[in-house]
This record gives structure tokens, C-alpha cells and sequence, in this order.
């Protein structure tokens, strides 16, 4: 008989390689603050004063009408020879005295912001140039031409200037995508008396003589 013939082993197959890993992306990096900017100061000058004045309506009611406290503030702002933006003003009824001679009595407290020393000194030069005839004259002038209203002054305290100087600081907070910056001022005041020139300075220790 015949040898049996010995059979072909199958061939063995190749292993399947395992995949390949996708990289790791690297961390994106935090945006760098930009820096920091540095604090500018601005100095603000604000004169402020006291005008009492003599209505021929009762105290409230004129501390009420808009058309006196505008007269007022355009009167102090063309005497000061600053814009009417530059004034700010607030009535108080009844003046400094409960008297029945003076029931009719209000008092404007006023303040004049400039930007420098000089332009102060000129504002307290200009206010006590003008005596109490003269403003009375200038307030009654910016009241409408059919005000029934009188006024008489019959005082003014000197100006004193308050030096203001206004901090500002700009801060970039970063929120890591565009448009997300924001950028928030911050403000500081710190008040210091003013060093006036030696006119102003004799303007302002003097004491203004009251008109009858």
C-alpha cells in the first residue's frame, strides 16, 4: 500500500495590531493680563458759598420754583464767569434765623467746580467784587419776564475753594475669550485745601460789607 500522505499544516495568522492612540492636545495656555495701567489724577477746585435772600413769598414756596433756583445758578455762574454745567446750588428755607421779620427768608448754598488754581482764585475775585445789590439785580434779570417774585439779598458769605483730586484707575479683566474684556474705572477723591494766590487768599479773608 501506498504511504499516507503527512497534511499541510494551515498557515498561523498575523495578530491584529492594536490601534494607535490619538495624542493628547496640550492644555490651552491662560491668556496673559495685560498690564496694568497707571492711575491718573485730575484735581478738581469747587468754590462754595451762601447767598441769603429776602422773597416776597412764603420760604417753601420759593425754595420750590424752578424758575428762581434757575435764576439763581445762571445769576452765580455769569458773576463766577463760568458755564452754567459749573454751578450747582440748593435752597434751604429760613435762612440762619426763626424770626417773624424774617419768615420769608431762604438760603442758596452754591458751588463753582474748576479745573485749576488759577481759574479759582479768579471765581473768589469775581464773587466778592459784586456786593448784594448787584447779584439781587442779576438773579431778578434771569426770571422770567412775568414773575411777580422781588428779591433782596441781604447777605453773602466770603467763597472758600476745596481742592478735590479725582483718582482714576483702568483694570482689564480677562474672561479667556474675545469680546469677554471689560474694562471698569475706578475712582478715588481725596480733599485738600487750596493754596491760593495772595490776591485771592485777601479776597477771601475779607469780609464783604453789606448793602441797605
Amino acid at each position: 500500500p501506498k504511504p499516507t500522505p503527512t497534511p499541510t499544516p494551515a498557515p498561523t495568522p498575523a495578530p491584529t495590531p492594536e490601534p494607535t492612540p490619538a495624542p493628547t492636545p496640550a492644555p490651552t495656555p491662560a491668556p496673559t493680563p495685560g498690564p496694568a495701567s497707571e492711575p491718573s489724577a485730575e484735581e478738581q477746585h469747587i468754590i462754595s458759598g451762601t447767598v441769603t435772600m429776602v422773597v416776597n413769598t412764603s420760604a417753601v414756596d420759593a425754595c420750590a420754583d424752578d424758575d428762581l433756583a434757575k435764576a439763581f445758578l445762571s445769576a452765580q455762574a455769569k458773576v463766577a464767569n463760568v458755564s452754567e454745567s459749573a454751578v450747582t446750588v440748593q435752597c434751604i428755607a429760613g435762612g440762619d434765623s426763626s424770626s417773624r421779620r424774617l419768615a420769608e427768608s431762604i438760603r442758596w448754598n452754591y458751588q463753582i467746580t474748576v479745573s485749576s488754581e488759577d481759574q479759582a482764585s479768579d471765581v473768589v475775585v469775581l464773587i466778592a467784587a459784586k456786593n448784594q445789590t448787584v447779584l439781587a439785580e442779576e438773579i431778578t434779570g434771569f426770571l422770567p419776564a412775568n414773575s411777580q417774585l422781588l428779591v433782596m439779598v441781604t447777605e453773602m458769605t466770603t467763597a472758600t475753594v476745596t481742592v478735590v483730586t479725582v483718582t482714576t484707575t483702568t483694570t482689564r479683566h480677562e474672561h479667556g475669550g474675545p469680546g469677554d474684556d471689560e474694562d471698569f474705572l475706578d475712582d478715588s477723591h481725596a480733599h485738600t485745601p487750596a493754596a491760593l494766590g495772595a490776591v485771592a487768599m485777601a479776597m477771601i479773608t475779607a469780609t464783604l460789607t453789606l448793602s441797605h
